[in-house]
């Protein structure tokens, strides 16, 4: 029996950082027909799916990762990557003559980046999933489905029949879905969204008076809006709880997120509160983002405690 099942997105990421990458106001850029220096770089494996995995695993719990993928030697890549975190690759399926999904990450000098994604065809779909061979679990961990909301809607009653408890952290092309989405949202146990994306929900400014009512009159018992250097805020068992981030260093932001959730669901697995979830889950996203790479400084559960 599993703890937790990740269900999304795998993909190979390419980080590169540069000190010449030009910052100003909402762009990223480099001069035109410039030649440039990389200062940092680095290859791994990415995506929601994966990245909470291996958070999971990190932290003491038995975790699996539902993906689909290629059957290229990137994808390969991503099954040694999973292996060696002690993440079970049995449910990851491979989409045979075509390539694992892959992104170029610049990441800018101060942590900010921007990110080139190549799609293939490797959208998680129904026909994919045997539903008899999913194991027993405690958890699913849905991160982006690419916009599938009926796959998401299948996994949700999947769970529901199992007693299979569920957090939810949707991609953009999810939260497109607003009209289609919303009726979901109550059927799930734990939602993660970033202040954007929980302002455009709701159609209501996070200082609205009304912002947190209507958020949780719409969403799940736990829901938990992230606000980067900001902090982050949960609201749970009737009760508003805000942490501000750890004063560190940012160099990628890129999987603060995946870290952020997975992070607190763990906690809520060892039977901590809320409020306590939301300290662990604000200590390992502060690590990820000290670190180029969504996974390269993700906390062991020995690490979080001792800094907890």
């Amino acid at each position: 029996m599993f703890d937790v099942i990740s269900i999304g997105a795998a993909t190979i990421d390419i980080f590169i950082k540069s000190k010449q990458f030009i910052v100003d106001k909402n762009l990223l850029s480099l001069e035109y027909s410039s030649k440039n220096e990389i200062n940092q770089s680095l290859i791994c494996s990415g995506g929601g799916a994966t990245n909470s995995s291996v958070s999971f695993s990190r932290l003491g719990l038995k975790s699996a990762c539902l993906s689909l993928i290629g059957d290229d030697h990137l994808s390969n890549y991503i099954i040694d990557d999973l292996k060696k975190e002690s993440v079970s690759t049995n449910l990851l399926i491979k989409n045979k003559n075509d390539i694992i999904d892959f992104s170029v990450i610049l990441v800018a000098s101060k942590g900010g980046r921007s990110i080139l994604t190549n799609r293939g065809s490797t959208r998680l779909e129904e026909k994919y999933l045997n539903w008899n061979k999913i194991p027993k679990t405690k958890w699913f961990y849905i991160s982006s489905l690419e916009g599938n909301l009926d796959l998401l809607e299948k996994i949700i009653g999947f769970a529901k029949e199992n007693n299979i408890k569920i957090a939810l952290n949707p991609g953009n092309r999810e939260l497109f879905q607003r009209k289609k989405l919303l009726p979901l949202l109550k059927l799930v146990d734990f939602l993660l969204l970033n202040k954007t994306e929980s302002e455009n929900l709701v159609d209501l400014d996070v200082d609205n008076k009304n912002f947190w009512n209507k958020l949780v009159s719409l969403s799940s018992p736990i829901v938990s809006v992230t606000n980067g250097q900001d902090g982050a805020f949960v609201f749970a068992d009737g009760k508003h709880y805000f942490s501000p981030i750890v004063n560190i260093k940012s160099i990628d932001e890129t999987g603060a997120g995946d870290s952020f959730g997975s992070t607190f669901i763990s906690a809520l697995i060892y039977g901590h509160t809320p409020q306590e979830a939301l300290f662990w889950a604000i200590k390992n996203s502060a690590s990820v983002v000290s670190a180029l790479g969504a996974k390269t400084a993700l906390l062991t559960l020995k690490q979080l405690e001792i800094r907890h």
